[in-house]
Order: C-alpha cells, then structure tokens, then sequence
C-alpha cells in the first residue's frame, strides 16, 4: 500500500510543490506554479535523501533545489527543505485528500 504526502512552500512568488509517494514505487515530483518541472524514481526502501534542482521563473531566473529525506522501510515520515542560495526552509507538509471509496449504498444511486 503506497503512502503520499505533499510538500508546499511560497518561495520568491512562486509556488514550490513536492508530491512524494512512498510504497512499491518510491517517485518524488517538483512542481512550481503548478507545472512538473523534476522528476526522480527512488530505488530501494533504505532511509535516504534526494535532491531535485529547478530554476525559478523569476527575473532574473534563480536556482533552487528541494531536499527530501526519505524514511527506511516502515518507519517514520519524510521531510522536505527547500534550498535557496545559503537559506535552507522548511517546506511544510500538507493533508492529502484520499480518493473516497464506494459504499454499498453508492451502488443503488
């Protein structure tokens, strides 16, 4: 059974958006202002942390990267920082709304 969470943070006007999904697959996803601009699959189920790099559309454009320490198997949460320049931010984790299920009573509607 997969595990998400969801990393948000307003940096320099834009909007910096980590989705993590922890499960079978381990996949991490930067977004900023909504569009998927990193990528990275995570092989392995040992503790570990992973950066993903992007340039803001700013002006003039400016270089972050996004650090995520990643739990071991069955144990603990991950955590997300976003880097910029010397300041390292906490980027704080968001609920992610779970897809409802069908009840038995949504079967006759």
């Amino acid at each position: 059974m997969s595990r998400d969470y969801h990393f948000h943070r307003e940096h320099a006007g834009c909007s910096v958006t980590v989705d993590v999904r922890l499960g079978g697959r381990r996949e991490l996803e930067l977004l900023v202002d909504g569009k998927e601009v990193a990528t990275a699959r995570v092989h392995g189920h040992h503790a570990q942390t992973r950066s993903l790099r992007t340039m803001l559309p700013t002006d003039p454009p400016r270089g972050i990267a996004v650090q995520v320490e990643l739990p071991g198997a069955m144990r603990g949460e991950p955590v997300s920082t976003l880097i910029a320049g010397e300041d390292r931010l906490p980027m704080p984790a968001r609920d992610v709304p779970h897809r409802a299920r069908l009840t038995e009573a949504s079967w006759y509607s």
